[in-house]
């Protein structure tokens, strides 16, 4: 046992030796007799972190909480509340609305949305070939 892997023992299971591994325990023992200095402050670092944490842990919660908890999800509602879904209603019939409304404001007819949707990926330089065809078609 060495220094390194007492302290690695004690970082790990704290400082009382009945935590620690029962195969390295007798060898973390004869370190601690063949070097109590510095076993010593290894093993007071380790008893503080101890304590600390000890008392760092969070009571029990009360008994019927669990069942409050449960009991009260049980009793909401599976369904939205009426005015949720009334709002809910209304706009989407204002989103459907507004969209029917402002295809018809651009100008445009639904032939020339249409052709400009299908030929607008032909502005690439890739298809110049294609774009300088469908000029001399068009000027036929």
């Amino acid at each position: 046992m060495n220094k390194e892997r007492f302290f690695e023992i004690l970082s790990a299971y704290g400082a009382d030796p009945a935590r620690w591994p029962t195969g390295e325990r007798a060898a973390a023992l004869a370190f601690k007799e063949a070097h109590p200095d510095t076993a010593f402050a290894l093993q007071n670092d380790a008893a503080r972190l101890d304590d600390a944490l000890e008392m760092a842990r969070l009571a029990p919660p009360p008994a019927g909480l669990q069942a409050a908890i449960l009991a009260a999800g049980q009793a909401e509602t599976r369904f939205a509340p009426s005015w949720a879904r009334l709002a809910a209603v209304l706009a989407l019939s204002a989103g459907l609305g507004l969209g029917w409304a402002g295809a018809g404001m651009s100008g445009a007819s639904e032939g020339d949305a249409a052709y400009a949707l299908a030929f607008s990926s032909l502005e690439e330089p890739a298809f110049d070939e294609v774009n300088d065809f469908l000029g001399d078609e068009a000027s036929q």
